[in-house]
């Protein structure tokens, strides 16, 4: 794989994600930062597809990353977590199998629809695994902290 298969779709995802920061109303001078959270995610996912992982397995390490990434930004500049979350993690979004997944349960093909189907959910599944495990582990490490 060359530079550009690893820079190219994160620079796509970097403003696919101020585009999305835009419309959920981020500030300016939050926005650079939320965007930054979406390339790294993507290039994250792209790293580790390119060492054989399979794509649940990049999700979760993807989300992992974003949301370990937004929980710093968000105590260093004290706003909430949400704000570069839901923009970091927009790259993770399995929409293209949800487009496939309800365009075969349209052509009535329901085998494909149930390989389909499960292959969506388990990608959502991993990412909000990810997001979980990061968060729990965050507010594991806080309440240690305060004792």
């Amino acid at each position: 794989m060359s530079f550009y298969d690893f820079f190219l779709p994160s620079v796509k995802c970097f403003v696919a994600s101020i585009a999305f920061g835009v419309q959920f109303n981020i500030k300016p001078r939050h926005l650079i930062g939320a965007a930054i959270g979406g390339f790294g995610c993507q290039l994250i996912f792209i790293i580790t597809q390119a060492t054989g992982a399979s794509e649940i397995i990049s999700c979760f390490t993807a989300a992992l990353a974003i949301t370990i990434y937004a929980e710093i930004l968000a105590r260093k500049l004290r706003v909430p977590v949400n704000m570069y979350l839901v923009v970091g993690i927009i790259p993770l979004v399995p929409g293209r199998y949800i487009y496939e997944t309800m365009i075969t349960l349209v052509d009535g093909d329901i085998d494909i629809f149930l390989r389909s189907f499960t292959d969506t959910i388990a990608i959502a599944g991993a990412i909000a695994m990810g997001v979980f495990s990061a968060s729990s582990a965050v507010r594991l490490l806080k309440v240690r902290t305060k004792i």
